[in-house]
């Protein structure tokens, strides 16, 4: 087989099986259908904090399934098969959703079952696919999160044309049947590039710029969690997280609260914070090929400061402009971390157990989606306003520059 002509069939149908499970990342829309029909489809009034736990919960059982990934390679011969259970589970997630009466049944079945699914694919499509592509991670690692950005930029205008139409259950089941068949037919293929296959040219770098420092031996979890830059590291990852989906989970009601959008105008708004979202994975990973790691993060973590703070002072003015501008921008380095993160543990852990490793860097996120649509929601409700939710965001970046000045001083200089 031309590995090298195969490589690229994996990204293309890794690509396509991301964009079909980052539709989660539109859950803004589904919340407000869910809210707007919240009397009919659970019989009483809920808040948007008891819908936004749904979108928390399915983001944070993320690091199970992505450790358990690589696990489950061997016993199920293949990414392509671990591809094929998440997409069942997270189509099943999504058809089981529509015929829920309860809270409790919403977590379970878009918490718990389509969260489990769109992580066994995301962890696999991504691991995978980099393993093919050491001549340019942090590019490659990009394009595969970006693809995942990418479902919530093509489907919210389809989701509320469908939800104005037919209500949000019906959507529920119609979009989990479409997204179950797409994602078996790309799953066919994905496969694994030979144990130690390198592209043709290739020579692994002991160095340069987008090396974290230290670490270029492969270490297994164990040993990356006896290293202090891997508690740096996650909780930078955990800020970039936290704060970012404090405005991308909530794109949808804060536009519509901040700049008085009507719904049809808030979901096309939520599909243009995603391309922020999207299209900063593509470009920080790029950069950070060029500049460093460390360098692109820093520069994210200014940019993330600078427009909470601002957006939070602009909150009053009812400019939609403003939030569009800057909610871009807080998505474009939110999306930025996930694009950077699966090849900057990799140049500080190595490739070899990235799969894992990755898994449990994860985590970071995960408790960032607990705690960031959370924050926001409680923040709102507790004050009125997206003012402090916003504020809070611009302090977050500023925490997260102190921490990669305190991890730039304990790892070695990257060589130039």
């Amino acid at each position: 087989m031309n590995w090298m002509k195969k490589r690229w069939a994996v990204l293309v149908a890794s690509v396509v099986t991301n964009i079909c499970i980052g539709t989660g990342f539109a859950w803004s829309v589904y919340q407000t259908g869910l809210f707007n029909e919240s009397v009919s489809v659970f019989g009483t009034e809920v808040s948007q904090a008891q819908l936004a736990l749904a979108f928390t919960i399915c983001s944070g059982v993320a690091p199970i399934p992505m450790i358990a990934g690589s696990g489950l390679q061997k016993t199920l011969r293949g990414p392509r098969n671990v591809v094929w259970l998440g997409g069942i589970l997270f189509s099943a997630g999504l058809i089981a959703t529509s015929f829920i009466h309860s809270l409790s049944m919403l977590y379970v079945t878009y918490g718990l079952l389509a969260g489990f699914g769109i992580a066994f694919a995301y962890g696999i499509t991504i691991g995978n696919t980099v393993k093919f592509f050491p001549d340019k991670s942090g590019l490659i690692a990009g394009i595969s999160t970006a693809a995942y950005g990418a479902g919530s930029i093509i489907f919210p205008p389809i989701m509320q044309a469908l939800i104005s139409r037919y209500g949000v259950m019906p959507t529920f089941r119609i979009l989990g049947i479409a997204y179950g068949v797409v994602i078996i037919i790309s799953a066919w293929f994905i496969t694994a590039p030979p144990e130690g296959w390198l592209p043709d040219g290739f020579t692994p770098k002991t160095g340069g710029k987008a090396a974290a420092g230290p670490g270029q031996a492969d270490k297994n979890w164990k040993q990356m969690l006896a290293d202090v830059r891997f508690y740096l590291m996650i909780l930078v990852f955990i800020i970039f997280a936290t704060g970012g989906l404090m405005v991308v989970s909530q794109g949808s009601p804060m536009s519509q609260a901040i700049g008085g959008a009507d719904a049809a105008t808030a979901a096309v708004i939520v599909s243009v914070i995603a391309v922020g979202n999207t299209g900063g994975r593509i470009i920080w990973g790029w950069v950070s090929d060029k500049i460093g790691r460390y360098p692109a993060l820093f520069i994210m973590a200014a940019i993330v400061t600078a427009s909470g703070l601002i957006l939070s002072a602009l909150t009053e003015s009812g400019s939609l402009a403003a939030f569009v501008i800057f909610a871009t921008l807080i998505a474009m380095c939110y999306g930025g971390t996930m694009g950077v993160y699966p090849a900057l543990t990799a140049d500080a852990f190595g490739m070899k157990n990235n799969g894992v490793n990755y898994g449990i860097m994860f985590i970071g996120f995960a408790l960032g989606g607990y705690i960031g649509p959370i924050l926001a929601n409680n923040l709102f409700d507790s004050t009125g306003s997206y003012r402090m939710p916003l504020m809070a965001v611009g302090i977050m970046g500023a925490a997260a520059i102190v921490l990669l000045f305190i991890l730039k001083a304990v790892n070695k200089p990257e060589k130039a």
